[in-house]
């Protein structure tokens, strides 16, 4: 039984996806990065994986509130503020960076969570145990580094529950997609990656490229990598947008989007963002089934770095108590259903048009022992604390939460106050479902119908 304990730890913490990057050109100003996912049943079984292994205990009651919360801080301020860094093992979206002269190679995770670059630098092997596999940036390889300069900040440092990430800020030549290349690019070179344990030593990841604005930023004077790419003519528009395979290649399209990804190019349901920050918008109403959960003034984070979909408490529970049989498991804070369970769908709807996720996408389905089990994919994001279990979610992703309860209405919050407890994280589950359009320069998202023989 022990040696199939760790069996299955081995593969709940195995990879969660391998990605691989070549460019292609569609038009003459638009980029496109292939990425790859593993299958299914290897992600479902990274994503439930936890320091103890999933032995299914569960609590019988439909009022054990599953938490989710991961708590950032923001340094270099006079008080701390919480940032969104994601679930990287189950971000499921990979691909190769160069930094530097002659490029020095990274996988990246490209992240609409976060707004910082940052990779290992030469001393993480030697401070952290878990960067002893990863590619360490040098920066006296690089004819093209700089320090910053005199008066802007330095220090980069993230604080999770279990740690510190943290670093020296620089300035190199940055470049995705072969040629795609931003010259000055501000990064982070990270001497320590304690905050992130054993989930990092075991990803495939060395670091994150952030895809949201600069006010998530942890030195918010410097301009992110899209902004950047847009002001030195390396792209017309300041725009990017993700089609994210299931089962199949993905791909990032950089400087606007792919047509021969939709259905109809002209059909593009633009939503304009609450704040240029998170790519937060406001949704219309949320159901499940025929029975509303909520309705106006909800909040949708699109999060591509995420890979289920978490609720605000009362909402996700009231799908949970509608669910015969649920029961949550504490070692996961999940929930496990019957696996005949005939789920509803789950409607969002965003600018006046309905978005449905299938009853059976909200299952997913593992076995264990020789048995079958299901989960229900829809989480608590709890607004009050943190959980007490140390999942792979947990070690990655003290959220959102902590930010919305204790900054909305406060002028440097990126949660604006009405949607304080009223916020939902759309993740993998959500998205890939839809071709996904972030338009940076006009500060709106942009969902339009998948081409009907890519949703296959």
């Amino acid at each position: 039984q022990k040696q199939k304990n760790t069996e299955i730890t081995m593969l709940t913490r195995s990879l969660a996806l391998s990605a691989a990057l070549a460019a292609t050109a569609v038009s003459a100003d638009l980029l496109t990065i292939p990425i790859r996912k593993v299958p299914d049943n290897v992600h479902h079984a990274n994503l439930l994986s936890s320091h103890t292994p999933p032995r299914l205990t569960v609590m019988r009651s439909a009022s054990a509130v599953a938490t989710t919360g991961r708590k950032l801080i923001r340094g270099g301020t006079d008080h701390e503020e919480n940032v969104v860094l994601h679930d990287l093992q189950n971000a499921q979206y990979y691909g190769t960076v160069s930094i530097g002269s002659p490029p020095q190679e990274f996988e990246m995770v490209f992240d609409t969570g976060s707004s910082d670059l940052w990779v290992p630098g030469p001393s993480c092997a030697s401070n952290s145990d878990n960067c002893s596999s990863k590619s360490a940036y040098v920066k006296t390889a690089s004819s093209s580094f700089s320090e910053v300069a005199a008066g802007s900040m330095s220090n980069f440092s993230i604080r999770y529950g279990s740690g510190d990430v943290s670093g020296k800020f620089g300035l190199d030549t940055v470049t995705v997609a072969e040629d795609c290349t931003v010259e000055g690019q501000t990064f982070a070179l990270v001497d320590s990656t304690d905050g992130l344990g054993d989930v990092y030593e075991n990803a495939a990841f060395d670091g994150i490229l952030g895809l949201a604005f600069q006010a998530l930023s942890q030195d918010p004077q410097a301009n992110t990598f899209i902004a950047n790419l847009q002001d030195q003519d390396g792209v017309d528009r300041a725009m990017f947008a993700f089609y994210l395979g299931d089962e199949s290649d993905g791909e990032l399209a950089i400087g606007g989007y792919n047509e021969d990804r939709m259905q109809n190019p002209n059909e593009i349901n633009w939503v304009p963002l609450a704040m240029p920050a998170y790519w937060l918008i406001a949704m219309d109403q949320v159901k499940f089934g025929d029975t509303v959960i909520t309705t106006g003034q909800t909040g949708g984070i699109m999060d591509t770095g995420t890979s289920l979909i978490y609720g605000p408490e009362d909402q996700v529970m009231s799908m949970i108590d509608a669910i015969p049989g649920a029961e949550l498991i504490p070692q996961l804070q999940l929930y496990l259903i019957p696996c005949e369970t005939d789920l509803p769908d789950l409607e969002f709807q965003i600018g006046g048009q309905p978005y449905n996720i299938p009853g059976d996408e909200l299952m997913m389905k593992f076995s264990q022992d020789g048995e079958d089990y299901c989960i229900f994919s829809i989480a608590v994001m709890e607004f009050a604390g943190s959980s007490e279990f140390d999942t792979i979610d947990e070690v990655l992703e003290e959220k959102i939460v902590d930010e919305i309860k204790n900054f909305a209405g406060v002028a440097s919050s990126p949660i604006p106050e009405e949607f304080s407890s009223n916020t939902w994280l759309m993740g993998d589950s959500f998205l890939r479902l839809q071709y996904s359009i972030y338009d940076y320069e006009n500060e709106r998202f942009g969902l339009a119908e998948l081409k009907e023989d890519m949703e296959e």
